[in-house]
C-alpha cells in the first residue's frame, strides 16, 4: 500500500535483521531506531527518527503465535500513525514464514504482498521459486542444520502453498487479486528493483531480506539527516558468539589468530538445576589481561561444526526436547556474559546471532537502541538508552575476518 508517510515501520522477526535494516536505513540517511519488542505505548525519541523498526522475536514461535505477534505490531504501527511499513523476512526462509506472511496479506486485505526473497549481493537468489545461497539451494547448506529452524525445501513456492490459506502466486506481469502473496523470482539487484517498483505501482506491501527494503527506500519521502557520531573506543571488547553458523564459527576462529582471547564454554547435556561457570575468578582474570594486551574476548559455545553436532547428538541420546535445550544453551551464554558485565565495563559489546542478541538485550533491561552506522551488510553499530555501545551481527554474515577487522583494539603505540 503507498502511503506518504515521514516515517516507515518495519517489522523484523528476530533482533539481528532488525539491527540490519536498521543499518541500511542509516546508511541510506534515514534516522532508525530499534524496538526489541512490541511496544504498549509510544517510546521516547520515535517522533524523531524516520524509521521504527519493532522485533516481535517470532523466529522459533508457532505459527498461530507468530502471526498474532505480526498483527500486534503492525496495529502498534498504525496507532502511531505509521501506515507505511516493510516486513522483514530472514533470507534463508527460516521461522514461521508463511504465517507471518499470510498475517501481513490479512492486516490491510485490499492489499497483495509482493514477497522479493532474493539478496544477490549476499548470494540470495531466487529462479522459478527456488532459493538458492551462492548457487546451491538453501535446503542443501548449512541452513538444513539449524538446530532450532531447520530449512526442509528449497521451494518457496511449495512453502508458502503447503502452509498458508492465502492464495499464492508468482509474479507474471498481471496485477494480482488483493490479500495475495505475490512471490518474485530475482538473480541481480536490478531484477530486486524491478519488482520493488512493481509493488509500488500497484499499492501493494512488501516483505523479504534486507536487499528489497534498500530498492524501497527511494520511494518514500522520508526525512534525511546528518550521520550520527560514531567514534568507537576499542579498548575492551567482549564479543559474545552464540551463533553456530559456520560463518560466525570461521570468524571467531579467525580472529584468535589474529590475537583474540577465546573463551569456549562447554555447555551441560541437561542445563535443568545446573549451575553457572564459576566467572568470578577464571572468566574475569581472563579477560583483564586480555584486555591489558589489548585484545579482545570472544565468549562462544560452539566453535566447529563438530562442537554442535556431539551437544545435539548428546541431547537426543538423553532424550531432551531439541528446541528447548538450544534455547537453554543459549539463555547459559548469556547468563554468563551477563555475569562478566556486572564485574567489568567493556567499552563496546558485539553479539553474533539473533537468539543470542535478543537474550542479551533483554538480560541487560534495554528498550531502545539507536542505529548509528553499518559496519558491513548485516552488521550494525548502535547505541542503547542505557549508554552501552553494541554492534549486533547477524550469524550468517560478514567476512572471515569481520570480528578481527572491525571489533579487534589497535596495537599500542
Amino acid at each position: 500500500m503507498t502511503v506518504t508517510s515521514k516515517q516507515l515501520g518495519i517489522i523484523a522477526d528476530d533482533l539481528s535483521g532488525a539491527i540490519e535494516c536498521a543499518a541500511v536505513c542509516r546508511r541510506m540517511g534515514h534516522q532508525s531506531v530499534v524496538l526489541p519488542s512490541i511496544p504498549e505505548s509510544n517510546q521516547p525519541g520515535q517522533a524523531h527518527a524516520s524509521v521504527i523498526v519493532v522485533v516481535t522475536d517470532s523466529r522459533h514461535l508457532p505459527s498461530i503465535t507468530a502471526s498474532h505477534c505480526l498483527d500486534a505490531a503492525a496495529r502498534w504501527l498504525m496507532r502511531q500513525g505509521i501506515y507505511s511499513f516493510y516486513k522483514k523476512t530472514d533470507s534463508a526462509a527460516r521461522g514461521p514464514l508463511a504465517a507471518e506472511l499470510a498475517a501481513l496479506a490479512r492486516v490491510e486485505p485490499t492489499c497483495a504482498v509482493y514477497f522479493v526473497p532474493a539478496f544477490p549481493r549476499l548470494g540470495r537468489t531466487v529462479t522459478d521459486g527456488i532459493l538458492y545461497i551462492n548457487g546451491v539451494p538453501v535446503a542443501e547448506t548449512a541452513f538444513a542444520k539449524d538446530p532450532r529452524s531447520p530449512i526442509h525445501t528449497s521451494s518457496l513456492l511449495t512453502l508458502l502453498r503447503q502452509q498458508t490459506d492465502v492464495p499464492v502466486t508468482q509474479a507474471c506481469g498481471k496485477r494480482e487479486a488483493s490479500a495475495t502473496l505475490v512471490l518474485c523470482d530475482g538473480t541481480t539487484d536490478d531484477d530486486v528493483r524491478t519488482s520493488v517498483d512493481t509493488a509500488q505501482r500497484r499499492g501493494a506491501r512488501l516483505a523479504g531480506p534486507a536487499g528489497a527494503l534498500e530498492a524501497l527506500l527511494p520511494h518514500l519521502a522520508l526525512d534525511v539527516s546528518e550521520p550520527l557520531e560514531t567514534r568507537v573506543d576499542r579498548s575492551s571488547v567482549l564479543i559474545v558468539a552464540g551463533s553456530c553458523h559456520p560463518v560466525t564459527q570461521a570468524q571467531i576462529n579467525h580472529a584468535e589468530s589474529a590475537g583474540a582471547c577465546v573463551i569456549h564454554l562447554v555447555p551441560p547435556c541437561s542445563m535443568e538445576n545446573h549451575p553457572l561457570p564459576d566467572s568470578s575468578n577464571t572468566f574475569i582474570t581472563m579477560t583483564q589481561d586480555a584486555w591489558r594486551q589489548h585484545r579482545p574476548v570472544i565468549l562462544c559455545t560452539a566453535r566447529r561444526p563438530v562442537d554442535v553436532d556431539v551437544a545435539l547428538a548428546a541431547a537426543r541420546q538423553q532424550g531432551l526436547d531439541i528446541h528447548v535445550y538450544t534455547e537453554q544453551i543459549t539463555q547459559y551464554l548469556v547468563a554468563t556474559a551477563t555475569r562478566l558485565l556486572h564485574t567489568l565495563h567493556p567499552s563496546l559489546i558485539t553479539v553474533c546471532g539473533g537468539a543470542t542478541s535478543q537474550g542479551m538485550i533483554d538480560a541487560l533491561g534495554i528498550n531502545r537502541l539507536t542505529l548509528l552506522r553499518e559496519i558491513e551488510p548485516g552488521i550494525g553499530l548502535c547505541r542503547t538508552h542505557t549508554g552501552h555501545m553494541l554492534a549486533i551481527k547477524n550469524g550468517a554474515f560478514g567476512r572471515v575476518d569481520a570480528l578481527t577487522n572491525h571489533f579487534s583494539p589497535a596495537p599500542p603505540d
